[in-house]
């Protein structure tokens, strides 16, 4: 009878490890660094995006998107395989880049946690390394949208949303969309949105862009 129990016992273990690393590593991160054969690769932006989410890993590797499994196994740490798109690369160091961000991810066994960066480094058993910041929380507010648009002036005529962030407040235009917002004339809305930074936006466009969150009331 002792040897199910034991058994029982490191299974058990081996959960409650899976789900300490779990509940470390779930996050969203920008890739500052990546190692390689003694190369060391690190982007000249922060556009590199890195998610995991459980059992899942996907993120932004410097052309592409990519895809796939992290697990952890007997106190090890294994990433992919990976899948993802095939475009392109305009230049052949965001190539270079792109494989060895590629590469280090999969030859990943073994994580730690640098609490005073808010990183995490994954690091292969031939030096590979590669290097996650967390990344900063988007900020997200309330706005309450007027049934009406009015008419503004921006590249040229268009109609603007008029929004107000508390319900006694007078209304402002506002001069850009809100993406994922279906929105029909003559409802008022009250919406939560999310504040994201745009790189590298086009002259005379916003460098922020505002990204529906939920839908929290409608009224005709």
């Amino acid at each position: 009878m002792r040897i199910p129990l034991l058994i029982a016992a490191v299974g058990a273990a081996s959960l409650m490890q899976i789900a300490q690393a779990r509940s470390l590593l779930d996050g969203e991160y920008n890739l500052t660094r990546a190692v390689v054969d003694g190369r060391v690769s690190r982007p000249a932006e922060p556009g590199l995006e890195v998610r995991i989410d459980g059992d899942r890993i996907s993120g932004h590797s410097g052309c592409n998107r990519f895809m796939g499994q992290i697990r952890y196994l007997n106190g090890n740490l294994r990433i992919g395989p990976l899948a993802g798109t095939l475009m392109a690369c305009p230049e052949a160091g965001q190539q270079a880049l792109e494989r060895d961000v590629l590469a280090a991810l999969q030859a990943a066994k073994s994580f730690g946690l640098d609490s005073a960066r808010h990183a995490v480094v994954l690091r292969g058993g031939q030096g590979e390394l590669v290097e996650l910041k967390r990344a900063e929380p988007a900020a997200t507010k309330v706005l309450y949208i007027a049934p009406e648009t009015r008419p503004c002036s921006g590249v040229g005529k268009m109609e603007c949303l008029q929004v107000r962030e508390t319900p006694d407040a007078d209304w402002q235009l506002l001069y850009q969309g809100i993406d994922g917002l279906e929105r029909e004339p003559g409802v008022a809305y009250t919406v939560r949105v999310r504040e994201e930074k745009v790189d590298n936006p086009p002259a005379d466009a916003p460098d922020r862009r505002l990204v529906l969150i939920e839908v929290l009331e409608s009224t005709r």
